[in-house]
């Protein structure tokens, strides 16, 4: 199969857009278009106004729940350009997708191979990642009522397709930026909270691009990593949401980040630094670790030291 894609990119960015039409177009279809602008609008002052966030995310909870949580339905419907904009209308308003929204307004290659590519996928993702994921659908049914009403429902109801795609993107966006990645001249690596030992104890401080360790337990893996990799900048980063916010310009002209996160951030956040001009590469997590969307207590976030080492 062969599709006439500028780069590397251009099919990433094809192959989101025909996911995310397989698995949202009828429900973005009938999305009110003043019930976009209000959801879309709460996203947008949660995030520029964080202190708020408790409010806005009951308020965003109700009304994703009643009007774009929905079951899946196969979506017969021609994707076509104005269905593209209603399909990031959606995306939009979900409040999940705001970094692969600027790929998608800016997408002018042939709709059709968008189809075609996701058709390939559907049937070959499952073949060769569907042991990663082989226990997602039993987890969400007995686990799902839990987040209706709540800010994540649609994040946490994710489909298995897009499991698949995050893995797929992020080798993809590791390949596309490795080589500007290494020619920076300054070196991050970005660690998720749940990596912290103990969060509640923990005495990092905060730093313009996220918190730093001090050093307060050795058991902690954040420690360990920061030890180890001294000659690199490492940072606490509580949400994806959070990270770059307040990037200067030399960060963006001297950075290359090593981002480790949870699955279904991965094309997210490689787009948010990519999008700030900042190359990224990513590691992805052992396993899921915070209660924030999928545990009853927080464990402590692994990862391949292997891979990381690889990466760096």
């Amino acid at each position: 199969m062969q599709f006439d894609f500028r780069n590397d990119e251009e099919s990433l960015e094809a192959l989101c857009i025909g996911v995310y039409w397989y698995l949202y177009g009828t429900t973005a279809m009938d999305l009110n278009g003043d019930i976009h602008k209000l959801l879309a609008n709460l996203a947008e002052y949660r995030r520029v106004f964080p202190e708020d966030k408790p409010f806005i995310d009951e308020l965003r909870g109700k009304l994703l729940t009643k009007y774009l949580f929905k079951p899946y339905t196969k979506n017969n419907e021609k994707l076509t350009w104005e269905n593209l904009d209603l399909l990031v209308n959606f995306l939009e308003a979900t409040g999940d997708y705001i970094d692969q929204i600027p790929h998608f307004r800016n997408f002018n290659h042939n709709l059709e191979d968008c189809l075609e590519l996701t058709k390939w996928f559907c049937q070959n993702s499952e073949k060769y990642l569907g042991e990663y994921t082989i226990n997602l659908e039993k987890y969400i049914e007995s686990n799902g009522p839990s987040h209706i009403m709540e800010e994540d429902v649609i994040f946490y109801h994710g489909h298995e397709l897009e499991y698949h795609l995050n893995m797929l993107g992020a080798e993809i966006m590791n390949r596309i930026y490795r080589e500007e990645y290494g020619s920076r001249t300054r070196k991050a690596i970005l660690l998720p909270s749940c990596m912290n030992s103990n969060s509640k104890k923990c005495q990092a401080k905060e730093d313009m691009l996220g918190d730093v360790c001090t050093f307060c337990n050795p058991k902690c893996k954040v420690y360990q990593i920061s030890k180890k990799y001294q000659n690199h900048e490492v940072y606490i980063i509580s949400h994806e949401s959070t990270a770059f916010r307040n990037a200067k310009k030399e960060d963006k002209d001297e950075l290359g980040i090593i981002g480790i996160t949870c699955v279904l951030n991965l094309i997210s956040g490689g787009w948010k630094a990519r999008n700030l001009s900042i190359p990224p590469q990513c590691v992805l997590l052992e396993h899921v670790a915070c209660k924030n969307h999928w545990l009853d207590e927080d464990i402590y976030g692994e990862i391949d030291k292997d891979e990381l080492e690889l990466k760096l």
